[in-house]
């Protein structure tokens, strides 16, 4: 777990083939640990240890300048995902979200190996091969947690990120959840853990599953020594088309009783001056907030 506050056919994509494969297993632990010798600046560490949680961001998420982020994918330390920078910001847009430059990078081979000893868990990888839709739903993804750690960080909260299989959840090698992303936000003793899902499908089947897979988790037992949670935490379910929405009502009203807190909210309002706010109590069917910062009664 990471703390968080410490963009012709422009769909082709551009660029050489990667050069992974020239190097061995040795060489690239070779390489990493010649990396961390020579030492890497704070500011660098934290870009590492985004995509370390997040798997694929845009520079603008990373906050490293291009020169530098070019310069570390000549080490292999990161790698670019291949697309027209171009291409990517209009995409993004059509999300509505505003980004200044459209290059998308993850961890190259050295970048990964560095990861691996830093936090002891191999980051996700596999990006490079991913089609553009797959990888703008994690783009996303990382979007609302940063910016839900940027208004944390306003009202003296820190955040943790947990990557994708620091929080999965495994039975016999078998994964029976795997969320978005792992959250917690931290402040003087206090913590509050959430759940993110999004959402960029137009159809209601997979929210009805996804309300299976956390009744089912919930009832594993799995995830009080997973996350290191007393409570299951609540689950922040972002949309791009309502009928998402819809579909986990439908989930709900299908497995009820149920255990977990599902709570929901359109992509495009998350865009919003206060996107953060007035979520919608899906169990109870009522608007409220979410996150400490926000006043006034709770969802």
């Amino acid at each position: 777990m990471i703390n968080v506050n410490g963009q012709i056919n422009r769909e082709k994509r551009t660029g050489r083939p990667g050069i992974a494969g020239a190097m061995t297993a040795q060489q690239i632990h070779t390489e990493a640990m010649s990396v961390m010798e020579k030492g890497l600046s704070s500011i660098a560490w934290h870009a590492l240890d985004l995509l370390y949680a997040g798997g694929i961001m845009t520079v603008d998420q990373l906050g490293l300048n291009p020169r530098t982020l070019r310069r570390y994918a000549s080490k292999q330390i990161v790698d670019r995902y291949a697309f027209s920078p171009s291409f990517v910001i209009e995409r993004l847009g059509e999300y509505g979200l505003v980004v200044e430059s459209g290059q998308l990078y993850t961890l190259g081979p050295v970048g990964v190996e560095i990861a691996q000893m830093r936090h002891g868990v191999k980051p996700s990888s596999g990006y490079l091969a991913y089609t553009l839709e797959r990888v703008l739903h994690d783009v996303v993804v990382n979007e609302i947690v940063m910016r839900i750690a940027r208004q944390a960080g306003v009202d003296g909260w820190e955040l943790n990120w947990a990557s994708k299989y620091e929080s999965s959840l495994f039975r016999e090698d078998m994964p029976i959840l795997e969320p978005d992303a792992f959250i917690c936000l931290e402040r003087e003793g206090e913590e509050r853990p959430f759940l993110i899902e999004y959402h960029n499908e137009d159809k209601r089947t997979r929210a009805i599953q996804k309300v299976r897979q956390y009744e089912r988790a919930w009832e594993s037992n799995l995830w009080q020594n997973v996350w290191e949670v007393d409570d299951f935490p609540p689950l922040l379910a972002v949309f791009k088309n309502q009928i998402v929405g819809e579909g986990y009502l439908d989930g709900i009203k299908e497995a009820a009783p149920v255990n977990c807190t599902y709570y929901g909210r359109a992509l495009a309002g998350i865009w919003g001056e206060d996107g953060l706010a007035n979520w919608f109590n899906i169990n109870d069917e009522k608007k409220g907030n979410v996150f400490p910062w926000h006043k006034g009664e709770r969802a």
